[in-house]
């Protein structure tokens, strides 16, 4: 049986549609179970939300995405945050493994395919914590898989004992904040992902991050991007408006179990992060665009 899958939508139809429709085009979609959580409207919310929220849910109606399709509306507004805990914790607790998506990912025809194999070889390893779909777009000819030691929230996957140690309260934030080396280790690169601990309870993103980290965790991930985020727009509460750079990997990727992290790779993926000495105009602006999408992301609708 494969890892079945969960999607988070709101109100956003159109980038509903492209994520369902590029979900359909899986090879293993017609084999996989499709969980649909439809987030409620907020208490101010517009008659032209309203239309959009419906609109959304019609279209997750509309055919049958995967081999069944089950949507979960929700009458009240939860919030991303709430809305990922709950409804992962309540498939996980009842497979035992998950794929989870949101309403602005773009997938490869092979993302259902590697996640599988990803959840199937590593399910025993102690050390991972996640399987990952989503690679910046560092140059490079390869088409396998990486170990690092980070998490992702484009289009990811874990196992119902390694979700179980999701820590909610972040009991140990204070160390990493007040520590130099640790907040340097719980960074990516120049990314300050230790400000966001001060108001991380908002944020399931930044606490999967905090709770991996504490246990020395690490993610697999392809060296070419199976994801492709199109919420850069504007549409979204989270992420603002801006180009999405990824280039979206068509190809198989080779997946086998690694034991150890590739340093090679590793020390290509930091450099892509530091601030360009003399770079193109675009590629300044790309590492702005980022560095604040990123942020922005880790926070709550």
């Amino acid at each position: 049986m494969f890892a079945p899958i969960v999607l988070f939508v709101y109100n956003r139809p159109w980038h509903t549609r492209q994520t369902l429709e590029a979900l359909a085009a899986n090879f293993l979609a017609d084999q996989s179970e499709l969980f649909v959580f439809a987030d409620g409207p907020k208490p101010e919310a517009s008659r032209n939300d309203l239309d959009k929220i419906q609109e959304v849910r019609k279209i997750v109606k509309e055919k049958p995405w995967c081999k069944n399709v089950q949507l979960i509306e929700s009458e009240v507004n939860k919030g991303l945050a709430q809305s990922v805990i709950t409804g992962v914790t309540q498939i996980i607790n009842q497979y035992g493994c998950i794929i989870v998506l949101e309403d602005d990912l773009i997938i490869s025809p092979w993302f259902l395919t590697y996640m599988n194999e990803g959840l199937e070889l590593y399910q025993t390893a102690s050390n991972v914590y996640s399987i990952n779909g989503y690679m910046f777009p560092i140059e490079t000819d390869r088409t396998d898989t990486v170990l690092l030691p980070y998490t992702s929230t484009w289009g990811w996957g874990t196992w119902k004992n390694k979700w179980k140690t999701f820590d909610f309260g972040m009991s140990l934030k204070e160390q990493i904040i007040l520590n130099t080396h640790l907040k340097a280790r719980f960074n990516l690169a120049d990314y300050d992902y230790s400000s966001m601990l001060s108001y991380g309870n908002n944020s399931w993103g930044i606490r999967w991050h905090y709770s991996v980290f504490i246990r020395n965790g690490l993610g697999l991930f392809p060296t070419k991007s199976l994801v492709q985020n199109i919420g850069f727009d504007g549409s979204g509460v989270n992420c603002g408006n801006g180009e999405s750079y990824t280039n979206l990997c068509n190809d198989k990727i080779q997946t086998e179990v690694i034991e150890i992290i590739d340093l090679s790779f590793f020390s290509i993926y930091l450099k892509y992060f530091s601030v360009p000495n003399q770079s193109t105009p675009k590629r300044i602006n790309l590492f702005k665009i980022i560095k604040s999408l990123v942020k922005k992301c880790f926070q709550k609708l």
